[in-house]
Order: C-alpha cells, then sequence, then structure tokens
C-alpha cells in the first residue's frame, strides 16, 4: 500500500510537469515569420514591371524593393528591425531600418553590386531572412 500511494505520487507529480512543459512550448511555436518581396523594375520600354523574389529575372533594372514582414497569424511585424546584407559582405549591414505599421520596408539596391542580397528581419525573439538575387 505504501508503494503503491509512491507511485500515484510519483506519476501525478509527473503527470503535472508534462502539462506545464507542453504549455509553455505552445507559445514558441505560434508566432512564425513570413517574409516577401515585391520587386519594381524598368522594363525595356521604360515600363513598371513588378517581380516577387521567385519571379525576379537575372540583370532586372531594380527601381525598388519593398520587404512585408508578417507572423503565421497574420499579424504584421510592425517596428521589426530590418538588416539588408549587399553581395560579398554578408557580416556588415549594407542598411539598416525598421518596418511600418504594416510591417513593410522599402528600399532602392546598389545595382553596381549584382549578386546575391540577404534581407533579415527581427522582432521580440522572432526573425527571418529572405535572399534576392539582384
Amino acid at each position: 500500500m505504501r508503494l503503491e500511494g509512491r507511485v500515484k505520487q510519483y506519476l501525478g507529480r509527473s503527470l503535472g510537469l508534462i502539462l506545464l512543459l507542453g504549455t509553455l512550448a505552445v507559445p514558441a511555436l505560434a508566432h512564425e515569420v513570413g517574409l516577401r518581396a515585391i520587386v519594381q523594375a524598368r522594363g525595356v520600354r521604360g515600363e513598371s514591371i513588378t517581380y516577387s523574389e521567385s519571379t525576379l529575372p537575372q540583370n532586372a533594372q531594380i527601381v525598388s524593393v519593398e520587404i512585408i514582414a508578417d507572423y503565421s497569424t497574420g499579424e504584421p511585424m510592425a517596428g521589426a528591425q530590418v538588416l539588408i546584407f549587399a553581395p560579398g559582405n554578408p557580416s556588415v549591414p549594407w542598411q539598416r531600418g525598421t518596418s511600418d505599421r504594416q510591417g513593410r520596408y522599402r528600399f532602392t539596391p546598389d545595382l553596381s553590386r549584382r549578386g546575391r542580397w540577404t534581407i533579415r528581419v527581427e522582432d521580440a525573439g522572432h526573425s527571418s531572412f529572405i535572399n534576392l538575387m539582384i
């Protein structure tokens, strides 16, 4: 009987700990970050063309890049830190900024620096990055 009481006590504590840890883990998984890019470029005849990061052709004459950052809940990453890294210098940001209330940030890359540009967005322990071949 004494052993049975100890087993019940042990199982009760273990179950409580498992439930507590499971509850603590949920918020960490609740906010993933989504990033996308809208790229405005100039066409051969001077017309404005809009691309996404996946449809951007090589050597496009880019006018501006708009990064849109939001959480998996759909909430924009307002006031997030934005770090832009130019090709050939992955450790020192080429430009720094802050996203607006809609989680958007716009910049114009230096077209003399062709290659992979990395844009990193960070806020309250959440971060993500996107690479653009410019």
